[in-house]
């Protein structure tokens, strides 16, 4: 502690005024105020004061081991507010170090200046065990780069074999904001401490990009993948080639805020390199100085063992009341975190004499039984028989048994593995020497239970049938395994037991372990990302894509709900989607994705098309989630509407103008045509010369044809904007073709044109507007009549067809057209030759075809030059009434 508590309780009461921090006054809220370091806490409420002793030493330092201790660091760093509050889960507790906790992160100022980082609990504060209390959580090993000793100049550093992945991020400067530590660990601390630096840094010391590529598509930030650079590993002339793939990210107003990807370590292509004299000698001073970059140590270190009660609990009631918790924080205050299901314990060990308590008995039984010793129903084992009774099979005789069981357990041709939670207790030897562990401690360093089962379920209680699962061994392979699940006790506490043995398939079928890491491989590039979750919706597995996507690393997120990746506007639809396919019957909806927005380590946000499947049935069936980012669609789709929104404006626009033209041309038109009219009549005296009659003829005769063709121009606008009003009805096609031919007749007859109908009987009614379809009978017969010469004919005729269609049809003998004729004439405004000779207003065909397509019908035209034309409009049997 750096001052007393006056200070910081002042601090907080003064924030507590502030709307988003309004939670600082409720009593019995947990606060931990950090120093700007992250790396002390200063003070605690004391709703938290239990906190203290479980998260940092005496000095008030955060225990190496803490999961937060990185995220805490980075935060008070700048990532946290000095307005406002950042909502952020946080792994502070300490029973359950695994299970994320929301927390509001603020940066603030004490009366002396000093900036502190003050975090507070939203829910209740996590509970501390008694063990936890007292003992402290061992400082893991701290990773150091190799350095040179006598007579091994050039020692190396660790290398594991195969290939090794790890995660970036950079701001948009592209300076490394984060690293996961995989990368240093495989190729040294000094060649892989790279946060703080920029690409273009990089590149000059660690890492060669033979064509500049790289830094070209930094320059252009694009998206990419399969980029082969050279990475120099410390103490040594080797390189090792490094797949790099990465992605632009961008802010909610689309401004570049960071680079985020992954990158493959390829260790078993590791060669050598030609250093230049001048990078040697950097190399060589460096050794003989002993410097070296600080390195940070990796997030995941191994925490306090969780007690037996804080580990078990039952995801089914998990999984609702997150459903409920998230419902309730989208409506209301946020309702406080169920109280965790203890199991019952197990019967209290036998007396001293016995040696073994009842439930390790049952373990050892488990064990006889993977081992194919058949026990006899009910025979006692030989702890249990009583004097002067045969005992039944013997696991070891009884001359032979050690005071520790664990020996036993070492000698087992079997793997043993106990664990409480996440925590491991004891692996035999079999099973260290299955997954390539030399000792228990390097499983715990290197991702402990959840990466030896790649973020499969840990297994609890006791079960009659073996669990198929995939274990992960320290090479990054992937062996299918047969466990069994139990309870025992270790150290006097309650314990998890997993017997585990290779599954037979892959004993007698090697190759499928192959086709297995083929298909894994596979998955891994592909573009979309793929998430496994369990029966509850958390976190089993994510693919290279989905790391890259969302910026975090598998083990960061395994074992969360899927709710950590999504925006809180998605949280329930997420989730009512996996209850969906959690309910009986239901398959895997492919066809039937969501829209959802997923959220970045860094705080961005992405749209994403959510698809989710089952994968098998049964208690141990799984889900997968696949995720597209369709930034771009949304991109795009942005466009098209906003290119709509114009299109449609301009469509008002020129129906305004049209509208302007029908008031301000028809009104002064109709006076001329009027005047005209008066004029010809000689209604007040006579004009006494022939030749202005004749000029009032043309005037008349030319107004007319302005009327007629801001007529159809308005008719054609109205019907482009989707404004003409029609109202469909039954209507008798033949009674109006009809009509209209009557009234056509005396324009046949002044030139000698012969008119011909031919009806279809009992033709069924039509569904269309009467007084379109009397526009389309005239526009098309008048056409016919206005191209065929003296002496031709008109033949007018309805039908049905053998499809159910009712067709209307004009054919003629006249001048006939072209195919591109035909072609130009369906075009507003584009005239022929032979239409102009014989006047017309260039819109009467596309004004028919516009009509006819808005009563739901079809306009074909085949037509011959010099043979004549054949006109049809065909009505589709959805448009026929039934008789």
């Amino acid at each position: 502690m750096t001052g007393g508590p006056d200070p910081f309780e002042a601090l907080i009461a003064q924030l507590a005024a502030e709307p988003d921090l309004s939670l600082l006054a409720r009593p019995g809220t947990g606060v931990l105020v950090w120093d700007q370091a992250g790396e002390r806490l200063l003070w605690a409420s004391p709703a938290a004061a239990a906190l203290r002793g479980a998260l940092t030493d005496e000095a008030g330092r955060t225990l190496p081991g803490l999961r937060a201790r990185d995220r805490i660091k980075a935060l008070a760093g700048g990532l946290a507010p000095r307005h406002g509050a950042l909502k952020e889960r946080l792994r502070l507790d300490p029973s359950r170090p695994w299970l994320p906790v929301a927390t509001l992160c603020r940066l603030a100022s004490l009366e002396t200046g000093e900036t502190v980082l003050v975090t507070a609990f939203v829910g209740p504060v996590p509970k501390v065990a008694s063990s936890l209390r007292t003992v402290r959580q061992s400082e893991p090993p701290s990773i150091e780069p190799s350095a040179p000793v006598e007579g091994d100049a050039t020692r190396l550093p660790d290398r594991r074999p195969g290939p090794v992945r790890f995660i970036w991020h950079t701001d948009a400067a592209t300076r490394f904001t984060d690293v996961s530590h995989d990368l240093p660990l495989a190729v040294g601390a000094m060649a892989g401490n790279i946060v703080g630096q920029t690409w273009e840094e990089v590149s000059r010391s660690v890492v060669e990009d033979p064509d500049g590529s790289v830094a070209a598509l930094f320059g252009r930030r694009e998206t990419w993948s399969g980029r082969t650079i050279l990475w120099s590993i410390d103490n040594s002339s080797l390189q090792v080639p490094v797949d790099w793939a990465g992605m632009p990210v961008f802010g909610p107003g689309r401004e570049l805020i960071g680079f985020r990807g992954f990158g493959l370590l390829r260790m078993d292509d590791v060669q050598e390199r030609t250093i230049p004299d001048a990078a040697a000698d950097l190399i060589a001073q460096s050794l003989v100085n002993g410097e070296t970059l600080p390195f940070r140590p990796p997030e995941e270190m191994p925490g306090e063992e969780p007690t037996a009660e804080a580990a078990q609990s039952d995801e089914d009631t998990w999984f609702s009341n997150l459903r409920d918790q998230v419902a309730a924080a989208l409506s209301g205050p946020k309702p406080p975190d169920p109280e965790p299901i203890e199991r019952p314990r197990p019967a209290e060990k036998q007396s001293q004499a016995s040696g073994l308590s009842s439930t390790e008995r049952n373990a050892f039984r488990e064990i006889a039984r993977a081992l194919g010793a058949r026990l006899e129903e009910g025979a006692p084992l030989p702890e249990e028989a009583e004097a002067g009774e045969e005992p039944g099979p013997r696991l070891v005789p009884p001359s032979t048994a050690p005071e520790d069981h664990t020996g036993i357990l070492n000698r087992l041709p079997i793997g043993i593995l106990v664990h409480r939670g996440e925590a491991i207790l004891f692996a035999n030897r079999f099973l260290l020497d299955l997954t390539g562990y030399e000792d228990i401690d390097q499983i715990r360093s290197e991702g402990g239970l959840v990466h030896l089962f790649r973020g499969s379920p840990v297994l609890s209680g006791a079960g009659d049938e073996d669990s198929a699962l995939a274990l992960t061994t320290r090479a990054n392979e992937n062996i299918s395994v047969a466990v069994r699940a139990s309870s025992t006790e270790w150290d006097g506490e309650p314990a998890d037991l997993m017997v585990i043995r290779r599954a037979l398939s892959l004993e007698t079928a090697p190759p499928q372990d192959s086709r297995i890491q083929e298909l894994e491989a596979i998955l891994d590039t592909a573009t979309d990302g793929v998430i496994v979750l369990n029966e509850t919706g958390r976190i089993l597995s994510l693919n290279r894509s989905a790391e890259a996507l969302f910026g975090y690393d598998e083990q960061a997120v395994a074992g969360d709900a899927i709710t950590v990746l999504l925006a809180p506007e998605s949280h329930m639809v997420a989730l009512d989607y996996l209850e969906s396919l959690r309910s009986p019957g239901m398959r895997s909806l492919l066809n039937d994705g969501r829209e959802v927005v997923g959220r970045e380590r860094q705080g961005g946000a992405i749209p994403l098309f959510m698809t989710m499947g089952r994968l098998g049935d049964g208690p141990d069936r799984r889900f997968c989630a696949v995720l597209r980012d369709i930034t771009a669609f949304k991109r795009t789709e942005g466009e098209l509407l906003g290119a709509k929104h114009a299109a449609e404006e301009a469509s008002a626009q020129k129906s305004d103008l049209l509208a302007t033209i029908s008031h301000e041309i028809r009104t002064p038109l109709n006076a001329i045509l009027g005047f005209a009219e008066v004029m010809l009549e000689e209604r007040f005296g006579s004009i006494g010369n022939d030749r202005y009659k004749e000029y009032l003829k043309d005037i008349h005769a030319s107004g007319s044809h302005v009327i007629s063709l801001v007529n159809d121009l308005l008719d054609l606008a109205k019907i482009e904007a989707g404004r003409l009003e029609l109202s469909f009805t039954g209507v008798s096609l033949n009674e109006l073709v009809s009509s209209c031919v009557t009234l056509l007749q005396p324009q046949a007859a002044r030139d000698r044109i012969v008119m011909r109908m031919s009806f279809a009987p009992k033709l069924p009614p039509v569904v269309a507007d009467e007084r379109s379809m009397r526009q389309i009978v005239l526009n098309l017969v008048s056409n016919a009549i206005k191209f065929t010469d003296a002496g031709g004919q008109v033949i007018v005729s309805t039908a049905m067809t053998d499809r159910g269609e009712v067709a209307f049809r004009v054919r003629d003998t006249g001048i006939g057209m072209t195919p591109e004729e035909v072609e130009a004439a369906l075009e507003p405004f584009r005239q022929l030759a032979t239409s102009r000779r014989r006047g017309g207003t260039g819109l009467g065909l596309p004004l028919t075809k516009a009509l006819v397509e808005a009563n739901r019908g079809a306009l074909q035209i085949a037509s011959q030059p010099s043979e004549g034309t054949l006109v049809e409009v065909i009505f589709p049997p959805t448009r026929v009434m039934a008789e």
